[in-house]
Parts: structure tokens; C-alpha cells; sequence
């Protein structure tokens, strides 16, 4: 059973644009190898979209809510789909594009009517379902200052967006403006803003929220933190010629926080702890992207790290 939180407009496939209203739906399928795989595919909300249910599911308004199975042979979900048009309401072709059944997915009244359905047909409720899938995962997006990190974040938002999937970007830069006002950029400073900056984001994944982190994070351990306290987690480093960097960072207009001239500034002898120049800047060992962002556009470099995130857990595996 899914429960669509708000009228929604989804593209599945080759069905093309398809609208939903805010309720309840059962959608009928089968899973021939690995009914808990199945499931926990179901659950996903970032993976690739193979089905019609897959488009649906990847939508932030739509959730499982229950499951029922019944082992039987394959037509089974068909005459199940037969049953359910003679009292619930198909989403004509969706999900029968191989068969002759108007439909898979149905709009019901309630929750009670499905329940008695199931109990009538033989089916049984699934328990299985795994509270580890409603977890949340997190990307690092790394770099010198002036390489590209907020301008890429907001692209890779962007991008997640158009797949439905929704994440919250958390910058050190604007947690910095919270936590010490008037930064001094010191080793401590830096020690309490990152440490804080990871328990947020270990917080928002362990409730379901996928997190895009935004930050320097200069020193290797800031960032290996993150990765040993977060299951789902992609560090993405975005390499970049400092040169190119002071460029950027003299000529933008927009610092999403950031301060501002801050390599004029060390040039001058006014800013000492500028990673980089005046403090030290250890890129990731092994990252799970590397992007040249003198050569790739933000565009480009956020779709190759929704790509990754896609493809790894297309893949079923533990860690994104």
C-alpha cells in the first residue's frame, strides 16, 4: 500500500506524465528472486528506474506503507490485478505494459477495505520491512575555497529535485554565522564547527533526510569523521589549480556565506588561515568522485555525482 501525501504530477516512463491524487494506492507486483531485496528496492528513494512503480516511489510525496505477499506463480499478480478492478480504480497501463490487465496500480477508499481484500485472496502482511532503508544519505562536497562547492551543491539540488528526491544542503559558511558569529578560523573553531557539522548531518540521515555538505573541511579527519559515523556516505572532491581558485573567489559576486576577498586578504598578510595558503589543505586519499571544476561545469559535475549515487545503489549496496 503507498500513501501519496499531495497531488502530484509524475513522468513514468514511456506512459509519459501521469497525475495522482493525495490517498491511498495498492500496486501489484511480484518479485521472482528476493522478495526482501524487492521490497528494500521499493523503499529506496534514490535508485535507477527501470519500472513504472520505480518512478512513483522516487517521489518524496509517495511512501510504502505496507506490504502484503502470497507465494504463488507468476500470473497470480494479474488475477490479483483482475480482483482489484472490480472494486478499486486502475491507473490505466501502469505497470501492466507486458500484460493485458488495464492496470497494476490502484486508487483505493481506505485501508480497511485492502486489509479484508488481502485476508480474502490469502495474502498475509509483510514484517520485513527494514527501518535501515528509511535512512538518509550524505555527500561531502570538498575543495580549496573558490573551487566550485556551493555552485555545484546547488546544482546537484537542482538535479535531485527534477528525480523527486529531496536533500538538505547544510554549509559550514552559514553554520559558521550561527555558531561563532565573529570566526576566528582557529584549529579549535574549526575543530567545534566540523565536529557539530557532522553530528547534524549524522542526525538528518538517521531520521530519513539525505544531506548535501557544502564545506572545506581542511583537514583529512574533519571529513573521515563524517564517513564513520554516517552509513550512506560519498565524498566528492572537487579538484582545482589554487590560481584558478583566487580568480574566482576575487570575481564572484554571490559567496553563498562565505567571506569575502578572503585570498587578497592573505596576500596582504590580514588573513593567516586560509586553506591552502596559509593553513594547510589535505585532499581526500580516496574520494568517490574526483572533478577537474577547471574543466567541468557545475551542471556536469553534479549530474556525474547523481550518477554515482544513483548507480551505487542501483548496485543494492550498503553504503552509497
Amino acid at each position: 500500500m503507498i500513501s501519496i501525501a499531495d497531488d502530484i504530477s509524475v513522468r513514468v516512463g514511456a506512459l509519459g506524465d501521469k497525475s495522482f491524487q493525495k490517498g491511498l494506492y495498492v500496486y501489484v507486483g511480484s518479485a521472482q528472486n528476493s522478495l526482501e531485496k524487492r521490497v528494500e528496492r521499493h523503499l529506496r528513494k534514490v535508485k535507477r528506474k527501470f519500472w513504472h512503480i520505480d518512478y512513483l516511489l522516487c517521489n518524496r510525496s509517495a511512501e510504502v506503507v505496507k506490504v502484503f505477499y502470497k507465494e504463488a506463480r507468476r500470473l497470480e499478480e494479474c488475477r490479483v490485478a483482475e480482483r482489484l478492478c472490480e472494486t478499486a480504480s486502475p491507473i490505466r497501463r501502469f505497470g501492466s505494459s507486458d500484460c493485458s490487465c488495464e492496470g497494476h496500480l490502484f486508487r483505493i477508499d481506505a485501508c480497511d477495505y485492502l486489509s479484508e481484500f488481502m485476508r480474502e485472496i490469502g495474502m498475509k502482511p509483510y514484517s520485513g520491512m527494514v527501518s535501515t532503508a528509511k535512512t538518509g544519505w550524505c555527500t561531502w562536497i570538498t575543495g580549496l575555497p573558490g573551487s566550485g562547492k556551493s555552485t555545484v551543491s546547488v546544482a546537484l539540488l537542482k538535479l535531485l529535485e527534477k528525480e523527486g528526491v529531496h536533500a538538505q544542503l547544510l554549509s559550514s559558511d552559514a553554520l559558521r554565522k550561527v555558531l561563532t558569529p565573529k570566526a576566528s578560523y582557529s584549529l579549535e573553531e574549526r575543530d567545534a564547527v566540523y565536529a557539530t557539522l557532522v553530528y547534524v548531518a549524522e542526525l538528518l540521515t538517521q531520521n530519513g533526510v539525505n544531506v548535501i555538505i557544502d564545506a572545506t573541511g581542511n583537514l583529512r579527519r574533519y571529513r573521515e569523521n563524517a564517513r564513520k559515523r554516517i552509513p550512506a556516505f560519498i565524498e566528492v572532491y572537487l579538484e582545482c589549480p589554487l590560481e584558478v581558485c583566487k580568480q574566482r573567489e576575487a570575481g564572484r559576486a554571490v559567496t553563498h556565506h562565505a567571506p569575502k576577498q578572503i585570498y587578497e586578504r592573505a596576500g596582504k598578510g590580514k588573513a593567516s588561515t586560509v586553506p591552502g595558503v596559509g593553513q594547510p589543505y589535505e585532499p581526500p586519499l580516496n574520494p568517490e568522485i574526483a572533478l577537474d571544476t577547471a574543466k567541468v561545469s557545475p551542471t556536469e559535475g553534479a549530474r556525474k555525482v547523481l550518477e554515482k549515487i544513483l548507480s551505487v545503489e542501483a548496485a543494492g549496496k550498503g553504503r552509497v
